[in-house]
């Protein structure tokens, strides 16, 4: 007698619960609402919500978590990047940018930013610990200075030259006596300035003599 399959009884799939989103604000206050996976994409956040993260009440209670020293326009980059990306393996520590990395194509989108932005974005990389962040930008860097002369470096960079620096010293030395010279003149002709400089005199002649008959008394 040839065998019977069993019917296929469909198991109804368990619903999973929706990601935590966080709330978390910039340093001029602008909030974003970024998912637990991508926050935890930055060891530094996630050594913070730690392993019992909170539930969707607790988010909605809760103040957005501050991140005082990170512009909302490269914080938003951060974030776009750790959305991309989160669920991936985190790289390991390593003092330098290993050989083998490579850019993919939306990493390089979101790069495609002035050279400004960029290194403040590998701040925020670095502050944040977002490794792969941190690998993918400095080695956009690297690819950057590949090839290149000095000078063109310093063009690239904005890096001033002697001459340049020489003159930024010498128009904020400039500024700062004439801050002085103002605050002096002010005070000159501030109404008032005499009669309270000749009182101040007298108070310190008096307080003087005070102190002299005070000695004379005691030697008597």
């Amino acid at each position: 007698m040839a065998a019977v399959d069993a019917p296929v009884v469909p198991v109804a799939a368990v619903p999973s619960e929706p990601e935590i989103i966080y709330k978390v604000s910039s340093e001029e206050g602008t909030e974003f609402k970024v998912s637990d996976g991508a926050l935890r994409m930055s060891e530094t956040m996630n050594a913070m919500l730690g392993t019992n993260p909170m539930t969707a009440e607790d988010v909605e209670k809760n103040e957005a978590i501050p991140i005082n020293n990170i512009k909302a326009e490269i914080l938003e980059l951060v974030f776009k990047w750790c959305e991309e990306h989160k669920g991936e393996p985190i790289p390991v520590d390593d003092d330098t940018v290993p050989k083998n990395v490579t850019i993919p194509a939306f990493d390089e989108k979101l790069m495609d930013i002035d050279n400004d932005k960029l290194f403040h974005l590998i701040c925020a990389a670095n502050y944040l610990n977002v490794k792969g962040l941190l690998n993918v930008s400095c080695k956009k860097v690297a690819l950057m200075a590949k090839g290149k002369s000095p000078e063109e470096l310093r063009v690239i960079y904005g890096i001033p030259t002697d001459e340049e620096d020489e003159a930024a010293a010498k128009v904020a030395k400039e500024e700062a006596e004439k801050k002085k010279s103002e605050k002096e003149k002010k005070a000159i002709e501030a109404p008032g300035a005499e009669e309270a400089k000749e009182d101040e005199g007298k108070a310190v002649e008096k307080e003087d003599e005070a102190k002299d008959s005070g000695e004379g008394t005691s030697s008597a």
